[in-house]
């Protein structure tokens, strides 16, 4: 009988410490994770998501008279951090993103993110650092870190959220749609240089 109680207790104690360790997990996914102090403000303007959208109406205009031309022609767009931002808190106030804050940076060769997510029953704080590569004529996202609140995460789960963020951007890929392959990817402090290139009618 001793025994029995013994294991129950065990048991009780395991329990207690499971439950304790999901709510402290709870918590701390709750928390802003550190890599947002490294982040930079942007300075956010309609003339910025004016500006945004002419570029790529501009490149949709020299995709389509590629195609219909069947010739191949690189086409390049520079997009900065404002134009980015400004488009983010707008589409933020539409409220077709469960966020209530987003925030991106360009720097040397590397990008940052950081997303306070609207999720009733989860608001968590996530951050991910990483680059931008082409695979096969698309776009490839290379998660290096991923933060969830200061939660402690093992560093295999990178692939996994890579892995996530590759699948939604293949599954909206206006490259596509346009006819043309990435060929390039430049990250800078404060922009991201793309250069494209039509598929000349193939």
């Amino acid at each position: 009988m001793k025994i029995l109680q013994g294991f129950l207790i065990f048991m009780g104690a395991l329990a207690v410490l499971a439950i304790a360790a999901l709510i402290v997990g709870y918590v701390m996914a709750l928390l802003t994770p550190d890599i947002r102090s490294n982040m930079r403000p942007v300075v956010l303007s309609s003339e910025s998501v004016d500006s945004l959208n002419s570029k790529l109406d501009a490149m949709k205009k020299e995709a389509a008279a590629a195609d219909a031309s069947k010739t191949q022609k690189n086409i390049e767009l520079i997009v900065t951090e404002e134009e980015v931002n400004s488009l983010i808190v707008m589409t933020l106030a539409e409220g077709t993103i469960p966020a209530k804050e987003m925030l991106v940076n360009f720097n040397d060769g590397y990008m940052l993110t950081y997303n306070a997510w609207n999720f009733t029953a989860f608001p968590v704080k996530t951050g991910i650092m990483g680059s931008i590569d082409t695979e096969n004529g698309k776009p490839k996202f290379v998660v290096s870190g991923f933060y969830l609140g200061k939660l402690p995460l093992p560093s295999n789960i990178n692939k996994g959220v890579e892995d996530l963020i590759n699948i939604v951007l293949q599954l909206n890929a206006p490259l596509d749609e346009l006819k043309m392959d990435l060929q390039e990817v430049t990250i800078s402090e404060g922009q991201i240089r793309l250069i494209c290139v039509t598929r000349g009618g193939k």
